[in-house]
């Protein structure tokens, strides 16, 4: 296999999108919406980048990402670039498709190592620095929203092909968000040594000013990987 986006492209034109029926009383009129084109933007500041329990160095991080939706699909970029600490230069692209409460996804991890001079067009599995993952996500809720994610490294730069499942529950209240997540590997050697639970963590999330359909905000984190015995505190500022 030299290259996956092939494979991307397919899983997600094989998808039939689901067509809601409107139970209002009064006669249908034609709507466009569902082939209108959004863009949105965002952009964040944390104090240590961590994901999913890892800590990756670079501290603190600049966080930028974009996404596009037509139709149900999404698709969109983000990147992790360090501002100071030890971290690589990340940039990752995904492709997702929602289906009801179920939202399907392909995500291409890429970093950069300046010190084997990585090659972002190495798709190789001997050589690559990408991960190649797949993405089922069931949300229901909507107060209060309960996510369960499971997920698979299926190609690239982790050769154990580890397995992590995810529970999260948001709540919101004026404002305000409380976020309550923990996450279990499953299988393989990415998130630890061996299967175990590898992320817990609270975020609190408070808006601050409106513009549009953007808001900005400031939020704190406790994490930790009990697998690793590691515990992180960060915060972060965003819109």
């Amino acid at each position: 296999m030299t290259r996956c986006i092939p494979f991307i492209v397919l899983v997600f034109v094989l998808l039939i999108p689901a067509t809601l029926l409107s139970q209002d009383n009064t006669p249908e009129q034609p709507s466009d919406s569902g082939n209108r084109v959004e863009i949105s933007v965002n952009a964040e500041l944390v104090s240590r980048y961590l994901w999913r329990g890892q800590n990756y160095g670079q501290a603190p991080s600049f966080q930028p990402g974009a996404e596009i939706t037509l139709r149900g699909f999404a698709f969109g970029t983000w990147g992790a670039f360090g501002i100071a600490g030890d971290g690589y230069p990340e940039l990752d692209f995904y492709i997702s498709k929602s289906i009801g409460k179920f939202t399907f996804a392909v995500w291409d991890y890429w970093y950069y190592d300046k010190d084997v001079n990585t090659s972002y067009f190495d798709y190789r599995s001997s050589s690559t620095s990408h991960m190649f993952e797949g993405q089922i996500m069931f949300s229901t809720g909507e107060k209060t929203r309960l996510n369960l994610l499971a997920s698979s490294l299926f190609y690239g730069s982790d050769p154990s092909r580890s397995l992590y499942g995810e529970a999260e529950i948001e709540r919101g209240f004026g404002k305000n968000e409380l976020k309550l997540t923990a996450g279990y590997q499953f299988k393989g050697e990415y998130y630890a040594p061996k299967s175990a639970l590898v992320n817990i963590g609270c975020t609190y999330t408070r808006y601050l000013f409106d513009f549009n359909k953007y808001s900005t905000y400031i939020s704190i984190s406790l994490t930790a990987n009990p697998a690793l015995g590691k515990t992180y505190l960060t915060a972060a500022v965003g819109f």
